[in-house]
């Protein structure tokens, strides 16, 4: 009896919420909220915090040809296709928030925003003030990606897209669709938590800049993912390139797919590009004569993509070698590159040494993390990189 009791009140526990939840999207309710798509958030010259919405709007996008136009260039509530765009201030986050609803006459719905965009110049003060309110409120969601823009975040919110009627949805597929190449980065609400929680680690986030761009005869400006925001904690300190991103992760085995140009060994000199099938990579901190000393082990797996070399033997056991070789060298240069900058120069742990460090050698630990960002810039760290090329596609030759 106790157990089918127990059963009955998980059941109620699992499909009451349920009830709550059944035909709640209807047209009535939609136009009873402002269901926000993306964040933009600067401080202004009296260290207001100012916030840029981007506001769904559902009938925009429900009816072919109802786009309310706009281009989203001004000042105050314009129309951006299927958004609204909502520009408000206030003393806190949640203030400024708070005021855009004397503007939408709505209440602000945050659980389906995909994207908060910081201005360069406000991370450089800290973004961990400016994203408690969405840590700490049950509405946002943990899979929000957070973005560094290169000038002011107001800019990126207002942009439009030939191609989506939403521009926050094009944001979130850019993001999405260049981890192939492994030059960049995604990182969400919820992995920024765990990064300010731990203060071992340093955050890196995605960078965005608006760039000029020529669309039939007119020139036109348009988001593009630009580098990589390295943060001193929570605080921007510089950017990296998409070489030293890749660098990055190399180093901590995030590396998932991607292209290696080198330059055949064969006569004409010609370009090879190498395609990354996997990776793995180990981080070994040792202790010698009381000193810390960290080897970086990365393994790569990968295949021919391409060559532009006609004269090349390619299927030689001996040119396999050789690209190898380079490829190899290709890593070891994009891994140095991270880590004189990183490392030696700003002695940021966007590495994660010292989770590897505190986890093999929890009593010197303890003393190194007081004084962490500068210990680390005086680790010796070895660079060991094996590379092997599996196969080299359904041609030796590309005539």
């Amino acid at each position: 009896m106790k157990k089918l009791t127990k059963l009955i009140i998980l059941c109620l526990i699992f499909l009451l919420p349920m009830s709550f939840l059944t035909g709640c999207w209807n047209s009535k309710e939609l136009d009873q909220l402002s269901i926000v798509q993306a964040i933009g958030i600067d401080r202004t010259n009296n260290e207001q915090i100012s916030l840029t919405s981007q506001i769904l709007i559902p009938s925009a996008i429900s009816s072919p040809g109802s786009s309310s136009g706009g281009g989203g260039t001004g000042r105050g509530s314009t129309g951006a296709q299927g958004v609204l765009i909502l520009k408000s201030t206030g003393e806190t986050v949640y203030d400024a928030l708070k005021n855009a609803t004397y503007e939408a006459d709505r209440r602000i719905y945050l659980p389906f925003n995909k994207i908060i965009v910081i201005g360069e110049d406000t991370a450089k003060g800290g973004i961990a003030p400016l994203l408690d309110f969405f840590l700490r409120d049950p509405e946002p969601r943990g899979n929000t990606y957070i973005l560094i823009a290169r000038g002011n975040a107001e800019d990126i919110i207002r942009t439009t897209h030939r191609q989506e009627s939403v521009p926050a949805k094009a944001l979130e597929n850019m993001i999405t669709g260049t981890l192939n190449t492994s030059k960049a980065v995604e990182v969400n609400l919820h992995e920024v938590s765990i990064a300010l929680a731990d203060h071992t680690s340093d955050l890196f986030l995605t960078g965005i800049e608006m760039i000029k761009q020529e669309d039939q005869g007119q020139e036109i400006k348009k988001p593009k993912l630009s580098d990589t925001a390295i943060l001193d904690y929570d605080k921007l300190i510089g950017w990296f390139n998409g070489q030293e991103t890749r660098g990055m992760l190399w180093i901590r085995g995030e590396v998932k797919e991607g292209i290696i140009v080198v330059q055949s060994p064969g006569p004409d000199k010609g370009k090879v590009s190498l395609k990354i099938i996997n990776a793995s990579s180990q981080v070994k901190p040792e202790m010698k004569d009381g000193k810390l000393m960290i080897t970086v082990k990365v393994k790569e797996n990968g295949t021919i993509g391409e060559q532009m070399s006609p004269a090349a033997n390619i299927d030689t056991p001996e040119y396999f070698k050789e690209l190898e070789k380079r490829q190899e060298r290709v890593i070891k240069e994009e891994i140095m590159a991270a880590l004189e900058k990183g490392q030696k120069e700003w002695g940021v742990d966007i590495f994660e040494f010292g989770e590897e460090v505190h986890r093999k050698f929890p009593k010197e630990w303890k003393e190194l993390k007081k004084n962490w960002g500068e210990e680390i810039k005086n680790i010796e760290v070895k660079v060991e990189v094996e590379s092997n090329l599996r196969m080299f596609g359904k041609t030796t030759s590309p005539e």
